[in-house]
């Protein structure tokens, strides 16, 4: 479900590199993407190129390489052990059909520029559809990535005819030159934060998430590597002078009711798991969209009603504002009646 990228022969040590991805290895990131053909790679590129691709083999990753006509015939792959080849600059579709067949690649076309007639001409050439993959460009000038629209359009033409997809995600750690401006798909990703532009990806039905860029963080691949499909992680940022009951609250799992009100997202469970009394405190003041409230003692039977609000709403002396969840709004705004969700703080 999740992967990440690695660039040989850039500014970025070798050592460092193999080093992220044993890390990531051990988090259960099993998928690698990589490019053979970056312009402004040195003269370590072959060497280091090498060592990621047989180190990816030791530990069982599964690899994707990018990589152009030109770069294709120049290298000797056969040196190596990749699994998808992602087609650039060159190729026909008719080579493209015939690796599947004859020559053990597995093909990654380019999901944003594929169609259905390229997929039809595919299989008239023999391509094996159970050998392909869609993978979505990355975009590195700010401004370039894809709208969501254009994004689920091309994705469903591929969900026809059972292709699995997979799109880029930036990170806020270490970006890849030489614009370091992220490589996103979409363009709303560019700078947000990873949890939520991988969810998001999810909720579109995409079935691989990839950073783009040179390196995630630490922190930025547990959280990754952490998210369930059928549990929405939504980040949010905690108020003062919260209760343990509210705390304790916030770190369960909840279940968007099957009849949610209008104006919010409601906690299924929270009133009966609560476990204490919950006060009023001073942050019962105007609720903001995304807020994150629970309902305290002055609400009666309501008391521990937990809210997740789609509106603004006046202050009321009986509601606590216990968190912000602007920064997750796009996964507020899909969560649909019924679906599950957790708090990251």
């Amino acid at each position: 479900m999740i992967g990440i990228s690695a660039y040989a022969g850039l500014e970025i040590d070798i050592e460092e590199i193999l080093k992220y991805i044993e890390e990531a290895h051990h988090m259960g990131i099993d998928l690698l993407f990589t490019s053979a053909h970056i312009p402004e790679v040195g003269e370590s590129f072959e060497d280091d190129f090498e060592r990621i691709l047989n180190l990816c083999n030791e530990l069982g990753i599964t690899t994707i390489v990018d990589i152009s006509k030109d770069y294709f015939e120049s290298l000797d792959l056969n040196r190596y052990k990749i699994d998808y080849i992602r087609l650039d600059f060159g190729f026909t579709l008719e080579e493209a059909a015939l690796m599947t067949k004859e020559q053990g690649y597995g093909i990654s076309v380019n999901a944003t520029t594929f169609d259905e007639e390229q997929i039809e001409e595919f299989i008239k050439y023999g391509g094996r559809l159970d050998k392909i993959n869609a993978c979505h460009n990355f975009y590195p000038r700010r401004d370039t990535g894809i709208s969501e629209e254009l994004f689920i359009e091309k994705n469903r033409i591929f969900k026809e005819y059972g292709i699995k997809t997979m799109a880029f995600i930036p990170t806020n750690y270490k970006r890849r030159g030489p614009v370091y401006e992220g490589l996103p798909t979409l363009e709303e990703h560019r700078d947000m934060n990873p949890i939520v532009s991988a969810q998001h990806l999810l909720m579109l039905g995409v079935d691989f998430i990839v950073v783009g860029d040179a390196m995630a963080s630490i922190d930025e691949l547990q959280v990754l590597s952490s998210i369930e499909e059928d549990v929405t992680l939504l980040p949010v940022e905690l108020k003062d002078n919260i209760s343990e009951v509210e705390l304790s609250l916030l770190r369960q799992v909840h279940t968007n009711r099957v009849d949610p009100g209008e104006y919010a997202i409601r906690s299924q469970e929270s009133r009966l798991i609560k476990e204490g009394i919950i006060p009023p405190n001073n942050n019962n003041i105007m609720r903001k969209k995304y807020s994150i409230t629970i309902d305290n003692e002055g609400y009666n039977r309501y008391e521990g009603e937990l809210q997740i609000l789609k509106k603004d709403l006046n202050a009321d002396p009986r509601v606590n504002i216990v968190a912000d969840g602007y920064e997750a709004r796009i996964l507020i705004e899909l969560l649909q009646p019924g679906e599950k969700f957790k708090f990251y703080f």
